[in-house]
């Protein structure tokens, strides 16, 4: 059988001893942890001296990012790794922890001697799995088992015959065979194939001879059979340049890798350390990368990490696979990162990215952001590889809307912008303006050039049919003008239509809707018939000037009602029945993906509004409402039943009018935003421990949130000259969005808004 001489791939080549004169240097307790004269020092303290350790890795663990293996607890511990080289020194301290070497063979006689005279396998093993000690240096995998095979003399001498019995005793000993070798030409790969064959992964150092394609045997990984279970390795310098010395990738490119080759300091024999320059110190550190990625994942298979390795590089020189750099450089960190979408299964089977979709939680449904926070929305999926990991869904939860100026300020610009009018025939109209948008033309209002246009962005127009019948339409969330409390009149009593904690409670599950409705006055009594609909406004987004909630684009609701109220002089009472659709939508909250709650979610409330006058222009109003949805079933989500819900809400307002100056209104209202008492969410999906293999388990969770929000509010709105107003809220909130452990939110808003 023909053989091809075989050399270590460092850039002392064969001239070992005299090239490591210079490089070769003893512990010493500055630099390299404690030595074998320290006796007569004072110890250092223990941290001190693993972070000493950590420091002397530093230069190759930060550019590698293994740091991120580390923080997992991720260490090579279960993977052996065969080192085929000259051996290794097994006295030296880095090496001395039991099992760390396991029996090894010397394939250039059959025997068992694999002690390194030369200080080359000694190195590299050393960058593989030197032990973390808290002394010297440890290695990428520092918990791997190392299979030492040596397969040169003690002078450095090698052939292929020797390396093939090498491979061949290594077949069931290990996973990963590291190979800081290089022959003078191509030779009979049969051993490698069987290598292959067996499912071992083949780490093969590309040569220091500053070529344009690898030396073999690291070359053979472009060959069909090598399945990319080959992995060619190159260098780098400080700087992550293709170290001057290393082979190029040349047409070996997609199956090649970089990693830092200058000056890598690691063991050498006799309880040294040594710092040397090659390929040869590049490749252990892929190796070891592998074993990293193959102690989290054991069942993957020696393509499959080898891929992981490749894609997850980070890019270096042209972009994409280029003929210097091959793939990249050596990323840890992002080879144990997902690739591709993260997918679990539904109770039905059905497979979903669990990383896709968002949660937007309301008050009624905030006990969502609570589970999130608390870390309870924790899931297994598994990524394009069959990886498995733990995903956190609650980083897809938004935490529920604070207190803001922004949402202060559209609040008062509503109320200080609404013109409303008694119309000759008894009509009542009310039209809000707001600042208009760039392209608004058709519901733009001109105004004089040079001045901000204005546009219409809602509107409530209420207009008799005869002594006993009305109807009303309006857009724009303006329904709380006629409905409940805001609907309600009193001869002397301050106007309720523009007090929002008075506004039916249910609405806000159909925001920013379209009414129309019809009344007929039975004697004393007034019954209402009406609709709400956001669908109405999403029709008429192509209509520049009308401002759509916001609410995802597939969510919409629509509400019918039924309305009896009567007048009792200086009182008046309203009772209503409501039934809420919500699509893509649930109790004002809107999810999608692995946690979406359902597609449509129906809620029956009633309401009781009243208002009683205490002094002319002095009304005092409240009301309380409470609902009712039935649970619903899903198993093409994560969330697959959810019972039926209670909520329920109240207010209570002290409404003034004419008070300081004529045409002011004040308000002073005290209200629980709807809130959820009663009603549970169950969740069927994989979980675990994260050390474990991962069950399927249902969880339950109460939908009660942990707070109660009561909200004070103080508002005070006057004329201020011939086209301006002066607003001024004051608003308090316990408990925001029903949340515990939140501060009390404060916000002083002042407006004054006038027309040029």
């Amino acid at each position: 059988m023909f053989t091809s001489s075989l050399f270590p791939r460092s850039v002392f080549a064969l001239a070992l001893a005299a090239a490591f004169t210079a490089s070769v240097r003893a512990e010493d307790a500055s630099a390299l942890g404690t030595g074998a004269n320290d006796s007569a020092q004072t110890p250092a303290p223990a941290a001190a001296i693993v972070d000493a350790e950590r420091g002397n890795s530093s230069s190759i663990l930060n550019r590698i990012k293994a740091d991120a293996a580390y923080l997992r607890g991720i260490t090579g511990s279960g993977v052996t790794i065969a080192v085929l080289d000259t051996g290794i020194n097994a006295s030296h301290r880095e090496f001395a922890m039991p099992g760390k070497l396991v029996q090894g063979y010397n394939a250039i006689d059959g025997g068992s001697d694999v002690t390194d005279r030369s200080g080359h396998g000694t190195h590299v093993a050393g960058i593989l799995a030197a032990d973390r000690d808290g002394r010297g240096i440890f290695g990428i995998a520092y918990d791997a088992r190392l299979l030492p095979v040596k397969v040169f003399t003690d002078s450095g001498m090698g052939s292929t015959a020797a390396l093939d019995r090498g491979l061949r005793y290594a077949i069931g000993r290990a996973a990963i065979v590291n190979m800081s070798l290089g022959a003078a030409g191509s030779y009979d790969p049969q051993a490698m194939q069987e290598a292959v064959h067996a499912g071992m992964l083949l780490v093969v150092a590309a040569g220091n001879d500053h070529a344009r394609n690898p030396d073999w045997p690291a070359r053979f990984a472009k060959e069909n059979w090598a399945g990319s279970q080959i992995i060619a390795v190159g260098a780098v310098d400080a700087a992550n340049r293709i170290a001057a010395y290393s082979n190029r990738a040349g047409d070996t490119a997609p199956w090649f890798l970089v990693a830092p080759g200058s000056s890598i300091v690691s063991t050498y024999p006799v309880n040294q350390y040594a710092a040397m320059s090659g390929t040869s110190m590049a490749t252990p550190m892929v190796s070891a990368a592998a074993a990293l990625v193959k102690q989290l994942w054991p069942s993957l298979s020696a393509e499959q990490i080898a891929t992981i390795l490749f894609v997850t590089a980070t890019d270096l020189g042209a972009p994409g696979i280029d003929p210097v750099y091959g793939r990249g450089l050596l990323n840890i960190d992002k080879a144990l990162q997902p690739i591709g979408a993260v997918t679990t299964t539904t109770l039905n089977g059905k497979r979903i990215n669990v990383l896709a979709g968002s949660v937007q939680p309301s008050s009624a449904t905030s006990m969502l952001w609570n589970l999130a926070a608390a870390g309870q929305l924790r899931v297994f999926g598994v990524d394009d590889f069959q990886r498995d990991f733990q995903v956190d869904m609650g980083a897809a939860v938004a935490r529920p809307t604070p207190l803001s100026l922004d949402n202060a300020f559209d609040d008062m610009d509503r109320r200080m912008a609404v013109v409303d009018r008694l119309l000759d025939d008894g009509s009542r109209l009310a039209v809000a303006f707001g600042p208009a948008s760039p392209a608004s033309s058709s519901w733009g209002m001109g105004a004089t050039q040079g001045a901000a246009r204005r546009q219409l962005v809602a509107f409530s127009l209420t207009s008799r049919a005869g002594s006993s019948t009305e109807t009303a339409f309006g857009m724009g969330g303006m329904a709380g003008m006629y409905f409940g409390a805001g609907g309600l009149r009193l001869t002397q009593g301050a106007p309720l239509d523009q007090v929002a904690a008075l506004s039916n409670p249910y609405f806000t599950l159909v925001p920013g809707a379209a009414h129309a409705a019809l009344a007929q006055q039975v004697g004393e009594v007034k019954l209402k018939f009406g609709v709400l609909s956001s669908s109405l406004n999403r029709m008429l987004a192509s209509q520049d000037g009308i401002p759509l909630p916001s609410a995802p684009d597939l969510a919409h609701a629509s509400s019918a009602l039924f309305e009896i109220s009567r007048s009792f002089g200086d009182a008046a009472l309203s009772l209503s029945m409501s039934q809420t659709s919500e699509t893509n939508a649930y109790l004002g909250s809107y999810s999608s993906g692995p946690l979406s709650i359902g597609p449509v979610a129906s809620t029956g409330a009633v309401q009781v509004a009243g208002a009683v006058l205490l002094a002319p222009k002095v009304t005092l109003a409240g009301q309380a409402a409470y609902g009712v949805t039935p649970g619903t079933a899903s198993r093409d989500s994560l969330v697959t039943d959810i019972s039926r819900a209670r909520t329920n809400a109240f207010s209570l307002a002290l409404v003034a009018a004419d008070r300081i100056r004529r045409g002011d209104r004040m308000s002073l209202s005290l209200s629980q935003p709807m809130r959820t008492y009663a009603g549970r969410i169950v969740m069927d999906m994989l979980t675990g421990d994260g050390m474990s293999s991962p069950s399927r388990e249902r969880l339950v969770f109460s939908m009660v949130p942990l707070g109660r929000e009561m909200r004070a509010e103080l508002n005070y709105l006057v004329p201020a000259g011939r086209e301006g107003s002066l607003g001024v809220s004051f608003t308090v909130r316990r408990d925001p969005n029903n949340l515990i452990d939140v501060s009390v939110e404060k916000l002083l808003a002042v407006r004054f808004a006038t027309a040029f």
